[in-house]
Parts: structure tokens; C-alpha cells; sequence
């Protein structure tokens, strides 16, 4: 703590200037507008846990509503390559301390945060810092925080989703650096309350190690070809669901006679285009959509459910399909895919009923999922059948006995 944190981790180890060259990438600065002297940071509070108290005070003071559990909660300020520029000291983890208070707190004061921010920077944020947001701004930082769903409407317009994307896109790697902390043993699992005296000195020392010994999660400076998806993604933010307007237009979205249902071994979808990996990169501008694509097809290929194919009667290139959410088994997602195979751009629009469904920066899951199964996983010889584990060895006390023995057989 006095020889080789202060080298490696805090406010005071490394200039502004030197800070805003070396950990800031060309994808967070193209996105946000910001020049070369403006720090971009993305805060987040992490959880450690801790054991039960038997000074009741300290246990109220402790205990997370959110998490129903004891904890406390440092504050990862990261650059928007993973460089860890401090780690704000444990606090309570009572309604008293979410993280717009902790920002409030460490923001004001002798806190050498205060004076190491200058006029113009850039918070990356998410809600959970929605009552912040006005004091950092007043205090003339930018703020950038994904949109509310507005009271009383079930999915964010296609400029509030395209927002929220961009933040998204900048804002994952403070979650990747709360991960790569708790890789450490020690803070992988409950702390003794004997250690918790030390606990900020251990949290320090253990990202002061990351920032020395181990590589930025993201290269400051960015290639060229990660660059172009930043301006692609800018440029795209600004432009309408051309879709969902035609849609809307002609009365299409809670229409189901103007649909052709489509049943296995219908051979209509020949003329569906097929993609590449990269093509599927470019649409969903992202790998996460990607990753859950897979097991989002085995579901609905497997006995547990199906996919609910139906063309436009008159307009055979609008492809309608129903998707079942992975959170509800209540909660049907309806989503839409103009294709053109003709075209050098062979997807032309998509839109879902889900929260996020009317961006076009990128796609949600479930139209990934879609595209992806239908443009590239069928054509790669993709297992067709998924068995479920739960039906091998786990009950179902929804199905009576004589439904398991008939399965069974």
C-alpha cells in the first residue's frame, strides 16, 4: 500500500492528459463526440459479500435489499479500455448508499476525484445513477445513461433504443473488469467480518496487480476496421425503423390473416439468403446476440417448443415469427424480417415486440437468433434435436405421474 499501489492505481498515478491518450479508444470517442482532453470514464458499483453480523447496527447498514444479502459495495472507475483508473472504498450497502450517492459523495469534499475531473469529461453510467445525473451535469461533466421505458409503454422507441445501444456498447467493460476482480480467490466468495478492517486495502491491491500485470481488456487504440463500426453505429443511431413504419402503416402488426403459417418440410425458405458469420457480425454489430442465438434455436427445434414460421401472403419476402422468451414462459415475442435476396444488402429491415425490438443499431436476440438458424446454422448441418436435462433428471410437479410413465414409455 505504500510502495506499489500508489504506482499503479489512483487518481494521483497518472495525469488527465496521459489518461485521455492512453485509455480511451477510438470507439468511445467517435460515438460520444470528445477530443483528445476529455477523460471518458465508466462507473460501476460491485457487491462484495460478507458474513452476517452480530453487531445488529452494522447488519441493517450492510444488508442489500436488492441482493437480500450482506454486502458492501466499492466503485470501479474504468477507462473505456478496462485500465482501472481507482476503486472507491467500500461502502454500506443500505438504501442510503446506491451508487448515485456514492458518486455524490466521492464527487464532493477533499476526494482527489474532485479535482482530478475537468469541465467536459464524459460519465458512462447505467440507471442505477439516474439520480446523479443532475449533479454531475450541473457540475459540467456529460452523462451518458441508457433510456427509461416511459410509464405505461411496454418498448422504448427506435431513437431511445439506438441510444441505449451506443451506451452499451461503450459501457460493457466495467462489467468485464468487476468480473476479472472477482476472479481473485479472496474476493470470489464470502469475506470474513475479521478481514473487513483490511478489505479496502485488499480490493486495491488486487486491481493495482490488474493494471500492472495484466492486459487492457480492450487496446486503446482501436484498428481501423473497429473505428468504422463506431461511425457505421453513429450513423445508423440517427435513421427510423423504416419496418416498423410500414408495419404500423398498413395495420400489419396485429393482423394474422394477411400470414401464410408455414409447416415443416415446406420448402418456401429456399429463397431465404444465407449468411456468413461476418454477415451476422455487421447486422447485429456485436457478439453477444450471437452467443445466445444457439441455445435459443435448440429450444425452439426440440419437443419444448417450435418455431411459428408465416410469410406475407402478397409480399413473400416479410417473414413473421413468434419466439418464446428465455426470462416468461408467459411472454411471446412477435418479430418481422424483410429480406431481399437480390439485393447486395440482403437483410432490409426486422423488427420485435420486445423492449429493445425497434432499434436498428444492431438487432435484439431474438431476431438474431432467427436470422441466424434460418441464414447460416441450417446450412452448417446444426443438431436439429437438443435433449432437455431437466427431463432426465429433474421432476416436473406440473406433469402427473401417468404423464411421465407415457413419456417415459
Amino acid at each position: 500500500m505504500t510502495d506499489f499501489v500508489p504506482n499503479n492505481l489512483g487518481f494521483h498515478h497518472i495525469t488527465h492528459e496521459d489518461f485521455c491518450k492512453k485509455h480511451t479508444t477510438k470507439t468511445a470517442s467517435t460515438l460520444f463526440s470528445s477530443g483528445p482532453d476529455d477523460a471518458i470514464v465508466v462507473l460501476d458499483g460491485t457487491y462484495i459479500y460478507i458474513q452476517k453480523s452480530s453487531d445488529y447496527d452494522f447488519q441493517r447498514r450492510s444488508y442489500s435489499m436488492h441482493k437480500n444479502r450482506s454486502l458492501l459495495k466499492p466503485m470501479v472507475i474504468v477507462g473505456t479500455d478496462g485500465y482501472i483508473l481507482d476503486i472507491v472504498r467500500p461502502y454500506f450497502a443500505d438504501c442510503s448508499n446506491n451508487d448515485a450517492s456514492i458518486t455524490k459523495h466521492f464527487m464532493t469534499g477533499n476526494h482527489p476525484a474532485k479535482s482530478w475531473f475537468k469541465e467536459n469529461d464524459l460519465f458512462v453510467v447505467d440507471r442505477g445513477f439516474r439520480d446523479a445525473v443532475d449533479f454531475l451535469e450541473e457540475a459540467g461533466f456529460r452523462v451518458k445513461m441508457p433510456c427509461y421505458l416511459s410509464k405505461g409503454t411496454k418498448q422504448h422507441s427506435t431513437k431511445e433504443a439506438n441510444t441505449s445501444r451506443l451506451v452499451t456498447k461503450v459501457r460493457w467493460v466495467v462489467e468485464s473488469v468487476n468480473g476479472r476482480i472477482k476472479q481473485w480467490r479472496m474476493l470470489n466468495k464470502v469475506i470474513p467480518n475479521t478481514l473487513i478492517p483490511s478489505l479496502g486495502d485488499i480490493v486495491r491491491i488486487i486491481c493495482a496487480l490488474c493494471n500492472r500485470f495484466r492486459p487492457t481488456l480492450t487496446p486503446p487504440q482501436d484498428s481501423d476496421s473497429v473505428d468504422q463500426i463506431a461511425l457505421e453505429m453513429l450513423q445508423k443511431s440517427k435513421n427510423s425503423n423504416h419496418l416498423l413504419e410500414y408495419l404500423q402503416k398498413n395495420e400489419l402488426l396485429n393482423k394474422r390473416t394477411v400470414y401464410l403459417e408455414l409447416k415443416e418440410g415446406d420448402d418456401i425458405l429456399l429463397d431465404f439468403p444465407v449468411l456468413s458469420l461476418q454477415d451476422l457480425r455487421d447486422i447485429t454489430l456485436g457478439v453477444y446476440q450471437i452467443k445466445q442465438a444457439s441455445s435459443y434455436t435448440k429450444e425452439h427445434l426440440s419437443d419444448s417448443g417450435l418455431y411459428q414460421l408465416f410469410l406475407h401472403k402478397e409480399e413473400p419476402n416479410h417473414l413473421k415469427v413468434r419466439i418464446q422468451s428465455r426470462h416468461v414462459r408467459s411472454t411471446i415475442h412477435t418479430l418481422w424480417i424483410q429480406f431481399d435476396c437480390s439485393s447486395e444488402e440482403a437483410i432490409k429491415g426486422f423488427y420485435c415486440t420486445c423492449k429493445v425490438g425497434a432499434r436498428v443499431v444492431g438487432c435484439c436476440s431474438h431476431i438474431a437468433s432467427v436470422l441466424w438458424y434460418l441464414g447460416y446454422a441450417r446450412h452448417q448441418q446444426f443438431p436439429t434435436k437438443s435433449v432437455s436435462i431437466s427431463r432426465e433428471t429433474l421432476s416436473d410437479a406440473r406433469m402427473m405421474d401417468s404423464e411421465v410413465e407415457y413419456m417415459e414409455e
